[in-house]
């Protein structure tokens, strides 16, 4: 895989409530009330222990951007693009990722439970170290993406086609997933047998 690491250069400290453009900057408090950032897009900038859901996002993009230590929980993102972006142990229980084009992507440490990716696209995307029990991949035109040291319980993989994921170091217990989405995929020989059962196979 070749994932773009976010470029980034000269930021500058900034605050929300004083910020029109949201470029080149760094924020590191948290808005005094509740903001809202729309049709526009973010770009090199960095957030730290940021809690977005003091934030509506509307129709914004974000691209060569850097999170640590947010949290994004339960933010839908709708329609948008996230290019060269990095997730570093950040609270993104729930939160929505419809319809997206999501590209140079990397969740590293992320608490990701019930997250749902639905339609879009994926490219050079890698979760690493991460939790993302019971979230969901529905239909998504999926090319490079990697799950390392990742928990995937009781997930689910739906008209996707995975071919040549490697699996083998994810935790993929009570995984629902169709046979679209399972064909080429890479795993070890207990994950074999317990995804035989999905296809109807008896192992002995």
């Amino acid at each position: 895989m070749k994932r773009r690491d976010p470029v980034i250069q000269n930021l500058n400290p900034e605050i929300f409530e004083n910020c029109s453009n949201y470029y080149q900057g760094i924020f590191t408090k948290n808005p005094k009330q509740s903001i809202t950032i729309k049709n526009t897009t973010i770009e090199q900038c960095q957030f730290e222990k940021i809690d977005f859901n003091l934030i509506e996002l509307n129709n914004t993009h974000l691209v060569n951007c850097v999170f640590k230590n947010c949290d994004l929980s339960n933010l839908e993102f709708d329609h948008v693009s996230l290019h060269c972006c990095h997730f570093i142990n950040c609270k993104m229980i729930g939160i929505g990722f419809i319809d997206c084009s999501l590209h140079d992507l990397l969740f590293l440490d992320i608490q990701g439970r019930y997250m749902n990716i639905s339609y879009g696209n994926i490219r050079n995307v890698t979760f690493q170290n991460s939790v993302l029990d019971e979230a969901s991949i529905m239909e998504v035109d999926v090319k490079d993406l990697e799950f390392n040291q990742v928990s995937f319980i009781n997930g689910e993989v739906f008209k996707t086609k995975l071919k040549g994921m490697d699996l083998k170091t994810t935790n993929i217990e009570g995984l629902r997933i169709d046979q679209t989405s399972l064909v080429g995929i890479h795993v070890d020989m207990y994950q074999a047998v317990a995804l035989a059962s999905l296809l109807g196979i008896i192992v002995d």
